[in-house]
C-alpha cells in the first residue's frame, strides 16, 4: 500500500509527462483499485463494490486531478480509465493510467491553508474523500508528506468526517486577519459535500480543527 501510496504522491506533486504504456485487463485495475480503497480507510475489500469501470481520454498528463494549484502538467490528452467505487453509502472516484500502475484519487473533500502570522506559517492540506492526504510545509524538510485515513484516523473521526460529507454541501470558509493587520495570518479552508446543508459556526470551528489537527497528525 505504502508503494502505490508513494507513487500517487510523486505523480500529483510533480510535472506530469505522458508515458508510453500497454493497457492491463481492467478486472486487475479494479482489484487494485478496490485494494488501494480498502488499505486507505481501513475496509475489508468484500465490502467495496465497483459501480463503474471506464475508458476514457483526460485533458491533461495529471488525468484531470491535480492537489496543489502549482503543479504544472503538460496539457496533452491522455488515455486511461474511470473506476467508480462505493462502500458503506459513498461513492468514489479513481482515475488510472491504462496500465494501473498509476492510481490518482479524483474525488477532493477537503482543502486548508494556513499562511503568514508571527510564526511565518507556509502549511497546505489536500484531503481526498477516498482518504489520501497530502501536505505541503515550505519550512520542512521534506517539504511534502503524505498519508492515509486509516493511518491517521480513529474510527470516530473518519465516521464524523463521512457524516460531514453526507450532511453538507460546498463550503468555503475563512477566518484570516482582517488586512493590513500587522503579521496577519490567512487561514481558509474548501470542503466539497455531498450534501445540502450548511455548517453552523460551532461545526465550522470543528472543521478548521479537524484540518489542523490531522495536518499536525501528519507531519508529526
Amino acid at each position: 500500500m505504502k508503494k502505490i501510496l508513494t507513487l500517487v504522491l510523486l505523480f500529483v506533486l510533480s510535472a506530469c509527462k505522458p508515458v508510453e504504456v500497454t493497457e492491463a485487463p481492467a478486472s486487475m485495475i479494479e482489484e487494485a483499485t478496490v485494494q488501494l480503497l480498502a488499505d486507505n480507510l481501513g475496509l475489508d475489500t468484500d465490502t467495496i463494490s465497483v459501480k463503474s469501470n471506464e475508458e476514457t481520454e483526460f485533458n491533461d498528463a495529471c488525468m484531470d486531478v491535480v492537489a496543489f494549484s502549482d503543479v504544472a502538467c503538460a496539457q496533452v490528452v491522455t488515455p486511461g480509465r474511470v473506476v467508480v467505487l462505493e462502500a458503506n453509502g459513498i461513492e468514489y472516484e479513481y482515475h488510472t493510467s491504462p496500465e494501473g500502475d498509476v492510481i490518482q484519487p479524483a474525488t477532493l473533500a477537503l482543502t486548508w491553508t494556513r499562511e503568514g502570522g508571527i510564526a511565518g506559517f507556509c502549511d497546505r492540506l489536500v484531503v481526498f474523500l477516498s482518504g489520501e492526504i497530502y501536505a505541503t510545509n515550505c519550512k520542512s524538510q521534506p517539504a511534502e508528506a503524505a498519508g492515509t485515513f486509516a493511518e491517521l484516523l480513529s474510527t470516530r473521526e473518519m465516521t464524523q468526517f463521512n457524516a460531514w460529507y453526507l450532511k453538507f454541501g460546498d463550503v468555503r470558509l475563512d477566518v484570516s486577519d482582517p488586512v493590513g493587520v500587522a503579521d496577519g495570518m490567512m487561514n481558509t479552508l474548501a470542503f466539497y459535500g455531498d450534501g445540502k446543508g450548511k455548517p453552523s459556526k460551532v461545526d465550522q470551528q470543528s472543521l478548521f480543527e479537524w484540518a489542523q489537527e490531522l495536518y499536525s497528525k501528519l507531519n508529526s
